[in-house]
């Protein structure tokens, strides 16, 4: 995030939006393991672009190492003293820094040094929080005993981080059906495309009921597996909140 961006830009740091269950962390509670997956993000431009990498070392006060950022399967060229926003989630956290690049090494593959945080801001996941929305969803159900075509169309509203209600004219499945759901929704100038699976948790429909109106009602649980899928959900569903939208 650069310094024109505004709340709308969907995190925390530099803007330090007042949100509850946000604010500083003690540096001491903050804890990397190898393997984790962070985000970042170019500071000092006006691109909003996020990146995902993998903690591969760190030391503490020292540096944190991570992969190369990649675009397209390309390692991005990276200058030392590049300034960043990092985000990682930490149980039900999102952990927001600033850092800069102290080096950048490509032996024996590309990856960074990062200066170590000194100042942490954390805000809270909350899985009941919601934001509507009205994204486009692609909809497969996994039982192939239901017999439905593949996929089907819908529309996500009351969007959370842990799921969703999806309107459709078409019947989707029964309470417990698992379902493989494909939406996409914009993260500051980037469009993020999730193919997660849910579980159906609720059903409201009409039985017979013509296919022009979105007449069945769906309560989704979303089963997110990989974290920077997670990050990229809270990440929206944060901008929505930021924007006043609720």
């Amino acid at each position: 995030m650069g310094g024109a961006n505004t709340p709308a830009d969907s995190g925390i740091l530099p803007e330090r939006v007042p949100v509850e269950g946000q604010g500083p962390v003690d540096q001491s509670e903050l804890k990397f393991h190898v393997g984790d997956t962070l985000q970042l993000q170019f500071a000092a431009s006006e691109a909003r672009n996020r990146y995902y990498v993998k903690v591969i070392g760190y030391l503490g006060g020292q540096s944190l190492l991570v992969t190369t950022p990649r675009s397209e399967g390309r390692v991005l060229l990276v200058r030392e003293g590049q300034p960043f926003i990092v985000r990682l989630l930490s149980g039900n956290r999102v952990v927001a820094f600033s850092t800069s690049v102290l080096r950048t090494c490509n032996r024996p593959y590309p990856y960074l040094h990062l200066n170590y945080p000194s100042e942490v801001e954390q805000t809270v996941v909350r899985k009941a929080e919601r934001v509507r929305v009205r994204l486009v969803a692609s909809v497969e159900n996994d039982d192939p005993g239901r017999g439905f075509e593949s996929p089907r169309p819908a529309v996500l509203s009351d969007l959370s981080t842990s799921g969703a209600r999806a309107r459709s004219s078409r019947p989707l499945g029964a309470v417990g059906d698992l379902l493989t759901v494909k939406f996409q929704f914009p993260v500051g100038e980037m469009v993020q495309s999730l193919r997660v699976p849910a579980v159906i948790r609720s059903v409201q429909g009409e039985q017979g009921a013509e296919e022009t109106t979105d007449n069945y009602h769906y309560g989704l649980e979303f089963q997110i597996v990989e974290p920077q899928d997670t990050l990229a959900l809270h990440g929206f569903v944060y901008e929505q909140i930021a924007r006043g939208i609720s």
